[in-house]
């Protein structure tokens, strides 16, 4: 995530011990069967075609949706140019498959390569690409609000990019207006004052964006992050459910943009997102392993877009393991191995070697050797007390040890840039521009409740290792990504359980030379890959990688997809 990661959230019970501070849901219809091609203003005025028209409310469409180059009614249209021709109304896709899911969309920007003239008033981060934002919609009343942008390169050629944020509980809007998105919003320097104007004013583009040459899409999840929302009240607080309705979005998505189905699929995201992501690429790869043999046990072959092309897998500034990544806290802040200035006194450090010892004993065998969960819960709640308090009482920012967070930690996380996303995305004329329901209400960054229900069903003590082995073994690449200075999900932690993890090819791995990578000729960080698993530091990076070295993070990317030496 971008991240309040819930290592902070048990942190805050001892820190405020010691005085420290620390819808109208779019009513989808089962809609008619879609014809096979048909001339979009005649179908707009004609549900005998397979859609609503626009004077019978939003347009659905059923996917998988099937056109050919011509009808008799004139040229045939791509769902893409029918959710276009919408303009500022959004278009409901449903999936025969999934009928307990739907998707709403509008385009936002055409982009360049459109032929359509956009003025300041619809453009939108980056008026160079075409981008998108909408709703997935399930029928329990959960909403989950994601954006779209297209490659600045080949869009049709390009990766197509998923990133998360984490917290669990933070806005993917951190990724995209603070870190690797095509914009970021203009730094008043957390004052929120608005640059005057329509909302292209209030960004400016980002020439280190991740879209440079790949396709991302950015996601408020889980339900009631960001923009998303509960028409119920019915949040989640477990990484299985998120798993299954990232699933079914994808699927729907790339039925409707079904030129990116062939495209290599990329799973990203920060902090927390060292749960989800593991686990979110485990169902991708388990459902299309399911497909594949149940199609090989009947002797049918494969629709196009019945499998999602996932390919790999990145994880920046992870929590992945929960046990080894505490236990790194000692050796983070009092000893030299972190590579960083100690900021703590030699009788804290002192007490801290004590508490690590023993839990190294309690953690593992409370949280590995037990299927306890409260038995879990008291081990890491005191091991990260005693081993990570010290730290968060220094007031410290625990993203970046080399900035003192003089603007606090509540509520813009020690970034004030964090203050002027929040005001933007409370525009009126923004939220309009992107089709924020009033069911969401008001942004936040990060969602409390969300949070702490995380921490609550234990979900965050999930070894998401063997996740990742998992999806090693069956030929995924796999990047773990961390910048040096962050503390929260510090490096020395992360190290401990790549090179812990067992997996075919850990030998080869444990191998390999670990060196220098170089960006202009200036080091970067270190490197080891071995097999499929890239591991890599970001000198000078904190928690936000792409944010405090954005061309070091997007070479790092670009590296690792073209499978050039790091």
């Amino acid at each position: 995530m971008h991240t309040l990661s819930l290592l902070l959230a048990a942190l805050v019970a001892s820190a405020a011990a010691a005085q420290v501070p620390f819808t109208q849901y779019a009513d989808v219809a089962s809609p008619a069967a879609v014809g096979v091609s048909v001339d979009a203003q005649e179908a707009f005025a004609d549900p005998s075609q397979g859609f609503q028209s626009a004077s019978q409310g939003p347009l659905r469409v059923e996917l998988p949706f099937a056109t050919s180059s011509r009808s008799d009614k004139g040229a045939s249209m791509t769902v893409e140019q029918l959710i276009a021709q919408q303009g500022s109304k959004h278009t409901v896709l449903t999936h025969s498959e999934f009928p307990e899911i739907s998707v709403r969309i509008k385009r936002i920007s055409a982009g360049k390569n459109s032929g359509q003239v956009f003025g300041a008033n619809e453009s939108f981060c980056d008026p160079s690409v075409t981008s998108w934002s909408g709703y997935i919609d399930t029928i329990t009343g959960k909403s989950l609000f994601f954006y779209f942008f297209e490659s600045r390169s080949e869009p049709s050629k390009d990766p197509l990019i998923l990133w998360t944020n984490g917290g669990p509980g933070c806005s993917s809007a951190i990724g995209l207006f603070q870190e690797l998105g095509p914009c970021r919003v203009k730094d008043s320097g957390g004052t929120g004052a608005r640059i005057d104007g329509p909302p292209i004013n209030g960004t400016e583009v980002n020439p280190y964006g991740w879209n440079a040459k790949a396709n991302v899409i950015f996601i408020d999840q889980p339900v009631g992050v960001g923009y998303s929302y509960a028409r119920f009240g019915d949040l989640v607080y477990d990484s299985d459910q998120g798993a299954k309705d990232l699933y079914k979005f994808l699927r729907l998505f790339l039925s409707a943009f079904d030129r990116f189905v062939d495209n290599d699929f990329i799973m990203t995201g920060e902090s927390y997102g060292g749960r989800y992501i593991p686990r979110y690429a485990a169902e991708i790869a388990d459902r299309n392993f399911a497909l594949e043999n149940k199609a090989a046990r009947h002797h049918k072959k494969l629709s196009r877009g019945e499998l999602i092309n996932l390919k790999r897998v990145a994880i920046g500034n992870g929590l992945t393991d929960d046990v080894a990544q505490t236990l790194s806290y000692y050796d983070f802040t009092c000893t030299a191995k972190g590579g960083n200035e100690l900021y703590l006194d030699i009788r804290t450090c002192k007490e801290m070697k004590f508490w690590k010892q023993k839990c190294e004993k309690w953690l593992p065998h409370a949280c590995r050797d037990s299927h306890d969960v409260a038995l879990c819960q008291n081990a890491f709640d005191t091991c990260l007390e005693k081993l990570g308090g010290p730290y968060q009482q220094t007031l410290r920012n625990p993203y970046n040890v080399n900035d003192g967070c003089e603007v606090g930690l509540e509520p813009n996380l020690c970034y004030p840039i964090v203050g002027d996303i929040t005001a933007y995305l409370n525009r009126e004329d923004v939220r309009e521009l992107l089709g924020v329901a009033p069911e969401a209400g008001k942004y936040t960054t990060c969602n409390e409740k969300v949070h702490e229900g995380f921490g609550k069903s234990g979900d965050w003590l999930v070894d998401n290792t063997l996740y990742i082995s998992g999806l090693l073994e069956r030929g995924y690449k796999v990047l773990i990504y961390v910048g040096t200075l962050d503390w929260i999900c510090n490096w020395l932690g992360n190290k401990a359980w790549v090179m812990n993890m067992p997996w075919t090819h850990a030998e080869e791995f444990h191998k390999a030379k670990n060196y220098q990578w170089l960006v202009d000729g200036h080091e970067s960080g270190e490197v080891q890959q071995g097999g499929n698993l890239t591991w890599a530091t970001v000198l000078g990076a904190g928690h936000m990688v792409p944010y405090d070295r954005p061309k070091e993070s997007l070479q790092l990317l670009h590296r690792w997809l073209n499978n050039e030496r790091i």
